[in-house]
């Protein structure tokens, strides 16, 4: 499962860089224009995968390893809202994340434990790896819905091909 997972993570941090190496090309008034995604627009989009990554998967996760969460980045999630308003900064943001998550992963030992992850009004019971390759799916989700929203602005992006992973 271990290596499940870090091949999942590695893949997410490769294609978050080249999905904000797209979004940086991107003209600021699309990024922000509602465009029907859940969250709007494609900032509010990526804000959401990078607060999913810490606010989820970060903190909930590194209780499974002798890693300790960066105080940092769970305090970036009280700054989003700007943080988000900045391509770079939401880039480098998400780079950290993605570097912490994998920290973890490699940190963790035991993936077959049955923990129980709670959101408002529901709670899963499964094991510690299914739980975080859920989460890991997430991002990749997210970035999907993104790819389609510049695809509607007819932008060329490409970044959410694993095979396209460097090993």
């Amino acid at each position: 499962m271990k290596e499940i997972l870090l091949l999942q993570a590695k893949y997410n941090k490769f294609a978050n860089e080249n999905m904000f190496s797209t979004l940086k090309q991107v003209e600021r008034g699309l990024l922000e224009k509602n465009c029907g995604l859940y969250y709007g627009s494609i900032m509010h989009t990526a804000g959401h995968l990078v607060a999913g990554e810490i606010g989820i998967f970060i903190k909930e996760f590194s209780m499974y390893c002798d890693k300790k969460p960066s105080n940092q980045l769970l305090e970036s999630l009280t700054k989003l809202e700007e943080i988000q308003k900045n391509v770079d900064s939401i880039a480098s943001l998400c780079q950290k994340a993605d570097s912490e998550i994998i920290d973890i992963i490699q940190n963790t030992n035991d993936f077959n434990k049955v923990e129980i992850l709670s959101f408002p009004g529901i709670s899963f019971s499964k094991s510690r790896g299914f739980l975080m390759l859920a989460i890991l799916n997430h991002s990749t989700h997210h970035r999907g819905q993104i790819a389609a929203a510049l695809d509607s602005f007819n932008i060329e992006n490409d970044f959410n091909g694993m095979l396209g992973m460097p090993e």
